[in-house]
């Protein structure tokens, strides 16, 4: 029978990291009906009613598991937790205390310490120090900070919060929660709202696009109307031209950085790794503002040669084709 229990211990997991926590339940139920002294299902299942909102058949099933060989510190957080949900504070307090004590360096234990300490108003202060334990014990995960920042936040300890919060946040970039808490601190603290390192990338996507169209008009119409003045031999007087080109090229260049703000700056040079297109062009014009600069230079040195220039063009012309057919995605 260890094998199908084994099965719906792994699918039940799945589950409830999809959100089902119901469904998971459903798997659960009739495996350990076969299996009773299977601990880990046992703690699977308290894990999942608490997902559910459903404290009371949790604290049963971490119960359960308490008294069967297994993780004893994941079904003492489990209690724990059931205990806080269910108003059980002083309950749930002795559990988290316990769970610490049987395993001081499990980073686990002293989240679940933190949070049963922070939902009651008298612990609240020992919450932080709990989760600062957590966050010592667990630097590189984003939980521990989460919580240190929840426990923070209770006690209006905002330099905490923010830090906390910054450091989840850092950790995992995708949690909603965490940004808007931080988000809430610095509004507290009179600070600017935060914004997501996606939102950044979006808005500096959404800059750099008509930039981007700029210089393909620069470079495409200036360098055409070099080839036709260059043809059929250039004169070093074409140098200036192109010189006044290039310089048209680093002012739009400027212009877009001096419109960004601190945030977005930084982002427009990620920007190319996250937009293949925009990498693209970006590529495609550096090449023919480099080889325009080339070309210059050799006209003012005496070269009479218009091959460069053709080769800065047509690398304009692929640059400004991506732009317009692209579009600013």
């Amino acid at each position: 029978m260890s094998e199908p229990i084994a099965a719906a211990v792994v699918r039940a997991a799945e589950l409830t990291a999809r959100g089902l926590p119901r469904q998971a339940i459903g798997v659960l139920r009739p495996a350990l009906a076969a299996n009773p002294r299977h601990a880990e299902a046992w703690c699977r299942l308290a894990a999942a009613h608490l997902d559910a909102g459903e404290p009371d058949p949790a604290l049963d099933a971490a119960k359960r598991a308490l008294v069967l060989h297994g993780d004893h510190a994941w079904a003492q957080r489990l209690t724990a937790l059931a205990l806080s949900e269910l108003d059980r504070h002083a309950e749930a307090t002795v559990a988290a205390r316990e769970c610490v004590r049987r395993e001081p360096d499990d980073w686990r234990c002293h989240v679940v310490l933190a949070e049963v300490l922070a939902a009651d108003p008298h612990g609240r202060a020992e919450a932080v120090d709990a989760a600062r334990r957590a966050a010592h014990l667990a630097p590189d995960e984003a939980r521990p900070h989460q919580v240190l920042g929840d426990a923070a936040l209770r006690v209006r300890d905002w330099g905490t919060a923010e830090r906390a919060y910054r450091t989840a946040l850092r950790l995992d970039p995708h949690d909603d929660d965490v940004r808007a808490n931080l988000a809430t601190v610095r509004r507290k603290r009179g600070g600017k709202p935060v914004e997501a390192p996606g939102d950044a990338l979006n808005s500096a996507h959404a800059l750099v696009w008509p930039a981007l169209s700029r210089l393909a008009v620069l470079l495409v119409a200036g360098g055409l109307l070099l080839l036709l003045a260059g043809m059929p031999r250039p004169t070093p007087l074409l140098a200036w031209f192109a010189t006044a080109l290039l310089l048209g090229v680093l002012a739009v260049v400027g212009r877009l950085l001096l419109r960004a703000r601190r945030g977005v700056r930084r982002a427009l040079f990620r920007l190319p790794r996250h937009r293949p297109r925009v990498a693209v062009v970006v590529v495609l014009f550096g090449l023919a503002a480099l080889v325009l600069a080339g070309w210059a230079v050799a006209l003012f040195l005496g070269a009479t040669t218009v091959q460069p220039l053709v080769v800065a063009w047509l690398c304009s012309l692929l640059g400004g084709a991506v732009v317009v057919l692209g579009g600013p995605r």
